[in-house]
């Protein structure tokens, strides 16, 4: 599998040495187990705890995007998974499209995703695609910390997905002969379809099929969507067949657009143009409606007087989007 995937040869240390041109001490020290290879701090959830992410050196870090781009992207995730992949188009919207037409969403996250996947398994997904032992053993201790997927480190999204294959499968096999449509974008999986009793039986199937894997459900995130409420997926919204980027979000691009343009504040407009590219992926029109509110802007601009007042008429006009 490793010449017909194009992957690179690697049977022992040396070998991984060449390939990355790097000192043999240094990957030594990139395959150890020392606890310097990652700096550790925590970030807060919107639940109120907090995530520890483990942010490799820079060295591990450089070392972790070889792999990721000479052999993790040659490999295939099931086409069940959506995120952290190499491609075009926003795989969140993506994922949101596949759920878009039907009535009821179920929302299923996984707890803890990262840390219950252990080191056994990376190394064996080494293993299954040609490496022997020692390649596996050396390419798994540069991708693992502490026994498992570091939340931080460059490879763990992808190793992830395509750890997840058969986990993909079991799902989907028992999802698609019920009609009911799954994705998993990371540890967010989503199922969905017309018939509420349906979707709502499989729950404990799908905890079942979680468990024997090694995985354990979050009960606190799981929803169940109908028709009635507002359906949010990866925080895209999907009611009525549409699938548009979160209100909030253009919302405050609207603002900032204001701020760059009428008040002359140009320090978000980097910030400005990732969001308008991220609501674009979406929206595939968005960047239009962006160019028509500019330019209304920059004639508003040129008015004497009023402009507070006249700001305020120009939301109120038909033709204008309000970004919502």
């Amino acid at each position: 599998m490793i010449d017909s995937l194009g992957l690179p040869a690697i049977r022992n240390f040396d070998d991984l040495a060449q390939h990355l041109r790097l000192s043999r001490n240094l990957v030594y020290w990139l395959a150890s187990e020392s606890p310097r290879k990652y700096c550790r701090h925590e970030i807060p959830k919107r639940d109120g705890t907090r995530r520890e992410i483990s942010a490799p050196v820079k060295s591990l870090k450089v070392v972790q995007r070889w792999v990721l781009s000479e052999i993790l992207y040659k490999l295939k995730v099931s086409p069940y998974s959506y995120g952290f992949a190499k491609g075009k188009g926003s795989p969140l919207a993506q994922c949101a499209q596949k759920h878009r037409r039907n009535l009821y969403i179920l929302k299923i996250d996984i707890r803890h995703f990262y840390p219950s996947i252990p080191r056994k398994k990376v190394y064996g997904l080494f293993v299954s695609i040609g490496y022997n032992s020692s390649a596996a053993n050396l390419l798994t201790n540069i991708c693992t910390y502490n026994g498992s997927l570091p939340q931080g480190a460059v490879t763990s999204a992808c190793l992830a997905n395509l750890i997840c294959r058969n986990l993909d499968y079991r799902i989907a096999a028992y999802c698609n002969k019920r009609e009911i449509v799954y994705t998993r974008y990371a540890d967010d999986l989503t199922f969905s379809c017309d018939n509420r009793d349906t979707l709502r039986g499989i729950y404990r199937t799908v905890q079942k099929i979680l468990e024997e894997e090694g995985y354990q459900i979050n009960q606190g995130k799981t929803q169940f969507l109908s028709p009635k409420c507002r359906k949010r997926i990866l925080g895209i919204t999907i009611n009525d067949g549409l699938v548009k980027a979160p209100k909030e979000m253009k919302r405050q691009v609207r603002a900032m657009i204001y701020q760059s343009i009428v008040l002359g504040n140009h320090l978000q407009d980097e910030k400005i143009k990732g969001y308008v590219a991220y609501i674009k992926s979406i929206e595939p029109k968005y960047d239009e409606r962006v160019q028509r509110y500019c330019e209304k802007l920059s004639q508003m601009t040129a008015m004497e007087g009023g402009l507070e007042d006249k700001y305020n008429d120009f939301f109120e006009l038909p033709d204008i989007p309000n970004f919502s």
